[in-house]
């Protein structure tokens, strides 16, 4: 229900709740108006980096075809991943033994993680990846034949062309399979890799070497401790008992737990999650984690088994509270970022106005300016990230800028005080200084701010 209210209330708005489903957007149009996907970094716009694959974009594309608008066609097949997503988690736990109430309690779980319900209203590509990887997960586990594990295989092959990331969980996948079904083994890994080569093959062919540039060498981003202890705070402590009881099924049902799928994937995705020490990492990097968890604990939660030698009725008051808590605490989320949509869509029009058809705007928000129906003519993170390390020339780009070759910036804080936060990482110090010293700044609708030359 929650997630039905949170996709419904954003279709009525123009713009999505974070600064990644505006660029997404961006790219997504500006391929349509016939633009590369994955346009070359040089020095003059674009300037943007596409770091996944196109397999959801070519969904989107599909769907967009049928005369749907892209930020609405964006949003339906993110919802319809929600659906896929749900689906793979609701087979597996079945295939598992969880029916009825045990098979309902464990898919509603769901409903107490961040992960799972933000990304299931915006522009957003990662719910398809997971989806695949728990679908892949299922039908290796459950094969009984070599051309169920190759199924198997060939799922988990696509969900990497929906996020590349999900090679890690497919990897874990792979290797459950060779240590426990050596038989399909060989089968799942063939077909994987076959997959992949046709589908990699495929990608150059349409879009040449310059893919390849976006989703492995520009993927690499600057360490961020500070940023890794947040992302916890905000994914793993609100499902720490959870996680708790995932992790102690080690201790008190070793034997059984070590040959368990479920498992692997659960220790494998809690490894991984440590790579959101990047910054601008966010809640995509626990979404396996959660459905891992989901898999794992929920038909051992609402069932007959047991995650410890007792369960006493402080445990389970403990496990009620997180849970309900939880619930409570993405509801109250997804309300306030709706509510605060909802007073950006007021003024927008205001905001729009303001900005007129000018196409020479640098913006920090690619979706606010695809909202006003601009192009964002740079996606900033991703372009400072990649100066920061020395694998782009920002230059030419800040000399442009401070010498009044773009009209305006359209910026989410005062550009005459030092931006804060997630602000500072999205702009070089000679960027900021640049709009600090515009002839003329000046406060604009929706509580941003216009630096123009």
């Amino acid at each position: 229900m929650v997630a039905l209210v949170w996709s419904g209330l954003l279709l009525s708005l123009s713009v999505d709740p974070d600064y990644t489903a505006g660029e997404l957007l961006d790219h997504f149009q500006a391929w349509r108006e016939g633009g590369a996907l994955y346009p070359a970094l040089g020095i003059a716009p674009p300037l943007r980096v596409l770091n996944y694959p196109p397999l959801v974009f070519l969904l989107i594309r599909g769907v967009a075809g049928l005369g749907v608008p892209p930020l609405a066609a964006g949003r339906l097949v993110d919802a319809l991943g929600l659906v896929a997503m749900a689906g793979a988690v609701a087979w597996w736990a079945r295939a598992r033994g969880a029916h009825g109430a045990v098979l309902a309690g464990t898919v509603g779980l769901l409903g107490a993680s961040f992960p799972v319900l933000y990304g299931a209203g915006p522009f957003h590509i990662e719910l398809w990846g997971a989806a695949g990887t728990v679908l892949g997960f299922a039908l290796i586990d459950r094969a009984s034949s070599w051309r169920g594990a190759a199924f198997g295989g060939v799922v988990l092959a696509l969900a990497c062309f929906a996020k590349q990331t999900q090679a890690v969980p497919a990897i874990v996948a792979l290797a459950w399979s060779w240590w426990y079904r050596p038989r399909e083994a060989a089968s799942a890994t063939v077909a994987f890799a076959l997959t992949g080569a046709a589908g990699a093959a495929a990608i150059t062919a349409a879009w040449g070497l310059e893919p390849w540039r976006h989703m492995v060498t520009y993927t690499v981003g600057t360490f961020s401790g500070a940023n890794l202890a947040e992302q916890i705070g905000s994914h793993v402590v609100p499902w720490a008992i959870l996680l708790a009881l995932t992790a102690s099924a080690w201790w008190t049902d070793r034997a059984l737990v070590k040959s368990d799928p479920a498992w692997w994937y659960w220790a494998g995705a809690l490894v991984w999650s440590l790579s959101a020490a990047r910054a601008g990492s966010g809640y995509p990097y626990f979404l396996d984690l959660h459905l891992a968890t989901v898999v794992f604990v929920g038909p051992r939660l609402f069932g007959r088994a047991t995650l410890a030698p007792a369960r006493t009725p402080l445990l389970n008051g403990l496990i009620a509270l997180q849970i309900v808590g939880a619930n409570l605490g993405v509801a109250t989320a997804l309300g306030v970022n709706v509510a605060r949509l909802a007073r950006t869509e007021a003024e927008l029009p205001a905001l729009c106005a303001r900005l007129g058809t000018d196409r020479t705007v640098v913006a920090e928000e690619a979706g606010v300016m695809r909202a006003c129906g601009l192009p964002a003519l740079v996606h900033p993170f991703i372009t400072t990230s990649l100066a920061t390390q020395g694998m782009w020339d920002s230059k030419p780009f800040e000399r442009a800028l401070s010498e009044g070759e773009y009209s305006a910036a359209l910026l989410p804080f005062d550009p005459r005080a030092a931006p804060g936060g997630v602000h500072a990482e999205r702009w070089t110090a000679a960027e900021l200084d640049a709009f600090r010293r515009a002839p003329l700044v000046e406060a604009a609708p929706t509580g941003r701010w216009i630096a123009r030359w």
